[in-house]
């Protein structure tokens, strides 16, 4: 396969929101490419999609922050929600929201997360990204590079990036994200033209969504043959190996 000189993420985000989408992502990590797992907190199936884990022995679990805190209904939170949350709420506030998720995390998992993504790439606002670094800098755990999707499609955060660089926290040079389209195999050619374009001893992560497809879905997310169409891709073997022979190592955030 040649020269490994590349290392390459996958994680599977919403790994808790509905048990098939939990199924889904087990699935990718024990059987495909997928090499960590991001857990969404007080949602439907956290506490089924744990205990699989544990069942599993998988130990690459990080969080998928959504700042559920927010929210004393039970809705699940949208881009306008986040949008409205941090034109309204202060520093302060938004540091215990976060907080107390993180808290949450390790009482019902046991340990502390292997990375922190947040949600639409939340933790490009600076009230949020501050107070995550500290945290991370402490605890040296590592997060996605910030990317934001709030205003539509997935756009580079250069001032939080920056700030983000000037610390010890670690995360990818790249990342990589088709998390919309229904062609599979197009999908497939943009991620490898993308991987290509990679360099030597540079970092990458591909975001995928992976999950089995059924009616609880239909009725909760946005995203419904997206995620079987990434479940899919997450066991392409062809995909898998193609990526190999690029000199891509697939590893976990730890080993980055």
């Amino acid at each position: 396969m040649g020269k490994k000189d590349k290392k390459l993420v996958v994680v599977a985000d919403d790994f808790g929101w509905t048990k098939a989408i939990s199924d889904g992502i087990i699935k990718s990590y024990l059987d495909g490419i997928v090499t960590e797992v991001s857990l969404i907190i007080d949602y439907p199936a956290t506490s089924y999609a744990v205990q699989l884990a544990k069942e599993r022995k998988i130990k690459d679990i990080g969080i998928h922050m959504v700042l559920k805190g927010l929210n004393s209904v039970g809705k699940i939170l949208k881009k306008k929600d986040y949008i409205e949350l941090f034109s309204h709420k202060t520093s302060n506030e938004i540091e215990k929201l976060a907080n107390d998720e993180l808290d949450a995390f390790v009482e019902i998992v046991g340990t502390k997360p292997t990375h922190v993504i947040p949600h639409y790439g939340i933790h490009g606002n600076l009230k949020l990204l501050s107070f995550l670094i500290a945290y991370l800098e402490e605890n040296k755990i590592p997060m996605r590079l910030p990317r934001t999707a709030l205003t539509g499609g997935f756009n580079e955060n250069y001032a939080a990036e920056i700030m983000l660089k000037r610390t010890t926290v670690k995360t990818t040079l790249h990342l990589f994200a088709h998390v919309e389209g229904s062609n599979l195999e197009a999908i497939k050619k943009s991620f490898l033209e993308e991987l290509s374009e990679v360099k030597a001893n540079e970092t990458a992560e591909i975001m995928l969504h992976p999950g089995y497809f059924d009616e609880e879905i239909l009725k909760m997310s946005s995203l419904t043959y997206e995620r079987a169409r990434d479940l899919a891709l997450s066991l392409d073997f062809d995909f898998r190996d193609r990526i190999k022979t690029m000199g891509f190592e697939f590893v976990s955030y730890s080993e980055l």
